[in-house]
């Protein structure tokens, strides 16, 4: 496990993330954490409440509405997690941060590099850590498309786009999402990126997601079990904090597991 802070002259992206809600459990913060620890700037985008939520130290909170509303766009009653694949496309076009998911850890600072996208084991093309330019042809292309409610994704399947076809008016697109919870994330951006020719700046499953969702209670096992998973390559650990076991979010880790060791590296004080 690689923990350093940022050495002196040494410029890294500043991260940010989206939350809808007032709380984020001690999993999330400790994602947060490991960014300022390893001498990132971290914003926080909140919404679905009046109060910002309670953050590590060093961690900036702004109200959502500041970068990208979505009442005002019409997705004011979509799914959080639509919305958060949608404001993170914006926060690239409109902002000089990079895009982290509120559940990935930090393990080395992420250089600044105008590309940070990568692949997850079996061929996805995950955005949970996502860096794309400005001038992005596929970032451009998305954001054109997801500007029409209305919009079909031509990646889902015959029988799916006719399904999506039928929705309500101004509701296709939250259709499409609610159908297939990747149309407008994952899915989206593989199919994208590819089409548009720069898959090329695509990075290795071990550089943001070494262990693979369905195996991350790894990282509470006493005995060990992620050593075989990270590199000298890996710069962060999504944790899909979904897929993890409740009793690992409400439970007070061992001692012995990665995650508390992890915890006690950077200074960070779990409160279950």
């Amino acid at each position: 496990m690689q923990t350093a802070q940022a050495t002196q002259g040494t410029t890294y992206p500043h991260v940010a993330s989206y939350w809808y809600g007032s709380e984020l459990d001690w999993l999330h913060q400790l994602c947060l954490a490991s960014f300022v620890h390893h001498g990132h700037a971290v914003t926080v985008f909140y919404d679905g409440t009046d109060t910002a939520p309670v953050v590590p130290n060093g961690v900036d909170c702004r109200p959502a509405a500041d970068l990208w509303d979505p009442k005002a766009h019409g997705y004011g009653k979509s799914p959080a997690s639509m919305v958060s694949d949608l404001f993170r496309l914006y926060l690239l076009k409109q902002t000089e941060m990079m895009w982290i998911d509120c559940d990935v850890l930090c393990i080395q600072p992420l250089p600044d590099d105008p590309y940070h996208i990568g692949r997850e084991y079996g061929g996805m093309v995950n955005g949970a850590v996502l860096r794309l330019p400005k001038s992005s042809a596929t970032l451009n292309q998305l954001i054109d498309w997801f500007e029409d409610p209305e919009f079909v994704p031509h990646w889902m399947n015959d029988s799916q786009q006719a399904e999506v076809a039928k929705a309500a008016p101004g509701k296709r697109l939250e259709a499409a999402f609610r159908m297939v919870r990747p149309s407008v994330g994952p899915r989206a951006l593989r199919h994208t990126i590819r089409a548009l020719g720069e898959d090329q700046h695509l990075r290795a499953p071990e550089v943001y997601y070494p262990i693979r969702g369905v195996f991350t209670d790894v990282l509470f096992n006493p005995t060990g079990g992620t050593e075989r998973s990270l590199t000298t390559e890996t710069l962060t650990i999504h944790l899909y904090a979904s897929m993890i076991r409740r009793f690992h979010k409400t439970h007070m880790p061992d001692k012995n597991s990665f995650i508390a060791k992890y915890a006690r590296e950077i200074g960070f004080e779990i409160a279950v």
